[in-house]
């Protein structure tokens, strides 16, 4: 029998068998998903042509998903998945029509399909949903593609898919961050997003509000993408004023939105405050009557009409006593 201690390995070889086995996984893991980059360029080729699209050379240069190099398959479908559950759109369809949608997206390449047939069913519905969504992309921004896919990567082309290809040039432009707006509260937050937040971009970042909001952008608007207290008051730090925010937060934020401006000359007290306060009410309540058609005199009216009732009495006083004998 042979001795278990000739039977053991040295250390050296056991960490060079670890080694190996660490890049071989790494190596499988970049050829699938070097795989997904090839056959969303052969999906963006086919509608480009489809489409008669003339195709710009400089875009082909450079992998469509190269911050994802390093991560597998099954690693970007977990990724992808969170996405789409935020949107509540994860979808679980047939092996049978996943085989068939690929082989629309590719055309029956031979060599593609073979590999696709060796996926996982979960990695195959991923390949499917990317290489379907790059083909909507590329008859919606034609030549224009590749760049903007490059940008967005898988996280980004999952968003496209669940939400809309409306939201893929913000995404693109801002960043992943901005994902985690759609992902935490859904298009409510995102027209707040796109709407309020991004036109004061410089002014909420010098203030430090945009990382708060990025970080948190649930505690800025409701579900039903309202601004918040919160927002009202965060907004009122960097000298914006949320239009449409009601209660006791826009009255707030109101107030210290007025008291950074009477700081900045050196008279920020309580008195003018409150002064600023009212008059700022007055001028929303001449708006609204200004809307709804009712004439600004009637604004007047309980100060005006008091005043005529003590002139004309003092009127008639005069005119009975011209009068007396």
């Amino acid at each position: 029998m042979r001795d278990s201690r000739n039977a053991r390995r040295p250390w050296w070889a056991v960490a060079a068998i670890l080694g190996l086995s660490a890049l071989t996984s790494s190596a499988q893991a970049g050829v699938k998903v070097g795989w997904l980059d090839e056959v969303v360029r052969q999906a963006v080729r086919e509608a480009e042509v489809g489409g008669k699209t003339a195709v710009k050379t400089e875009a082909r240069a450079g992998r469509l998903f190269a911050r994802e190099a390093d991560a597998g398959l099954e690693t970007l479908v977990k990724r992808s998945d969170d996405i789409a559950r935020s949107a509540r759109r994860l979808d679980a369809p047939a092996e049978s029509a996943l085989n068939a949608r690929f082989t629309r997206v590719v055309k029956g390449d031979a060599e593609m399909s073979r590999t696709f047939s060796n996926l996982a069913p979960a990695e195959k519905r991923l390949v499917v949903e990317m290489s379907e969504t790059a083909q909507r992309m590329a008859r919606r921004y034609p030549g224009e593609a590749e760049p903007l896919i490059r940008k967005l990567g898988v996280d980004g082309m999952t968003a496209v898919r669940v939400y809309g290809d409306d939201v893929a040039e913000v995404i693109a432009k801002e960043g992943p961050q901005s994902i985690g707006v759609l992902r935490k509260t859904g298009r409510g937050g995102w027209k707040f997003f796109t709407e309020t937040v991004l036109p004061h971009k410089k002014k909420l970042a010098a203030a430090g509000v945009l990382a708060l909001f990025l970080a948190n952008p649930e505690q800025f608007v409701d579900t039903a993408g309202r601004a918040t207290q919160y927002a009202v008051e965060q907004f009122s730090r960097a000298g914006i004023q949320l239009a449409g925010a009601v209660g006791a937060g826009a009255s707030k934020g109101l107030e210290t939105a007025i008291g950074n401006q009477l700081a900045a000359y050196g008279l920020n007290n309580l008195v003018l405050r409150r002064f600023g306060m009212i008059l700022a009410g007055l001028v929303v309540f001449g708006a609204t009557m200004v809307i709804l058609g009712v004439p600004v005199r009637w604004l007047f009216k309980p100060v005006t009409w008091p005043l005529k009732l003590v002139l004309g009495r003092k009127a008639t006083q005069r005119g009975t006593g011209s009068l007396a004998p």
